[in-house]
């Protein structure tokens, strides 16, 4: 059994505590960062917002859908109090504050499994896959993300913060979340891509898209022509949208394989000062998301064939979320390699890039690959 630190005891009371309470937090640990910073806002709930340019002028924590709704707004964590490592930014604290504070009275979220959970089986996701395929062939689109959700028990005993802290171990390079909110569910995740970075008034965005197992003994292999195709889709969006936004100083390189766990993708970076947008990075965000790796390309088209195919809801998965205006600072990811955790269940959900070239059981291990990020630590858990 791994030994715990003093900081995720810590942390593990907090999250208890707020869990216990409905009190909304995000704990979450930027990629390569050794620290990881906890906001927990109780005085007052989340924010709704409808839109990304209504996010102008705020800061606090962003939880973004993939498509915004009444039903799932985005939601902004504004901190009541701030945590880094294991210390409070506020030196007098203590844990009686929060409940002797805690000005929340909504009624206790009983989220059940429903018909927006729709978990799709094999045959069912390939031949979703296949009629996408046939759809991509005959038609001016290029490609579209196709999701499904599986369905796990969560294990006895669960330990919500030591899986926590188990993903930040396993995927140093990620962005690893654990985020509440009491109508919207408990998330966990570990995030391979960033949306929008904005750091030292520098902007930076990726393209990151084609993905195959990773093997170490298979580094130098060369990746294939639907993987290639996928990357130079989402390559080419982000090139337009970085000129209709009138950016033409920006860097690009790449594409290069980046590993995310058990799987590598192709990945392309773009940079960019911040005066290149006039002060105004809502803008290029509103501009960028969803990009074709979460959506496909024409982004319309794709959206509206996504809505009629898939017969659950994506809710927060492959929206955004992250940190804006922490000290200047915006550190926006896409939520990718993400579960949410409802009753006695487990959702992880998962999807692929579709393509006329697609092979649709390929496809299918495709998500299959990608559930491991999260469901092997998950079943390391046991046990322990």
């Amino acid at each position: 059994m791994d030994t715990i630190v003093t900081e995720t005891n810590i942390l593990e009371k907090v999250h208890r505590l707020a869990l216990e309470n409905q009190i909304a937090f995000a704990s979450y640990k930027l990629p390569d960062e050794p620290e990881v910073i906890t906001i927990l806002q109780w005085k007052t709930q989340p924010a709704s917002i409808s839109d990304i340019l209504s996010l102008e002028g705020k800061s606090g924590f962003v939880f973004a859908p993939f498509e915004m709704d009444s039903k799932n707004p985005i939601r902004l964590i504004q901190p009541d109090l701030i945590m880094r490592g294991d210390k409070f930014d506020d030196a007098d604290f203590n844990f009686d504050t929060i409940l002797s504070e805690n000005t929340i009275t909504s009624k206790k979220t009983n989220q059940k499994h429903s018909p927006e959970h729709y978990e799709a089986g094999t045959k069912d996701y390939m031949l979703q896959v296949d009629e996408l395929r046939k759809m991509i062939g005959e038609s001016v689109i290029d490609k579209v993300v196709l999701s499904r959700i599986s369905i796990e028990r969560k294990p006895d005993n669960f330990n919500p913060t030591l899986l926590f802290e188990k993903l930040q171990k396993a995927y140093p390079e990620a962005f690893v979340f654990m985020i509440y909110i009491a109508d919207a569910g408990l998330w966990f995740g570990a995030s391979p891509e960033p949306l929008m970075i904005m750091k030292d008034k520098q902007i930076s965005t990726v393209s990151l898209a084609g993905t195959r197992v990773f093997k170490s003994n298979e580094i130098d292999k060369q990746w294939g022509s639907k993987e290639l195709r996928e990357q130079e889709i989402v390559t080419e969006y982000i090139d337009n949208i970085l000129k209709k936004s009138g950016i033409n100083k920006y860097s690009k390189e790449g594409p290069v394989s980046h590993r995310a766990g058990n799987v590598e993708h192709l990945k392309t970076s773009f940079g960019f000062a911040g005066s290149e947008i006039g002060g105004k990075p809502l803008n290029f965000l509103e501009k960028l998301h969803p990009t074709p790796s979460v959506c496909g390309l024409p982004k319309e088209m794709a959206l509206d064939i996504i809505t009629r195919i898939e017969k659950h809801e994506r809710e927060y998965y492959t929206g955004f979320l992250g940190p804006i205006n922490f000290e200047e600072n915006w550190h926006l990811f896409v939520n990718l390699r993400s579960m949410k955790v409802v009753e006695n269940k487990f959702f992880y959900y998962l999807g692929a890039g579709i393509t006329s070239g697609s092979d649709p059981y390929k496809e299918w291990e495709e998500t299959q690959n990608k559930k491991s990020t999260l469901k092997n630590i998950v079943e390391s858990l046991k046990g322990e």
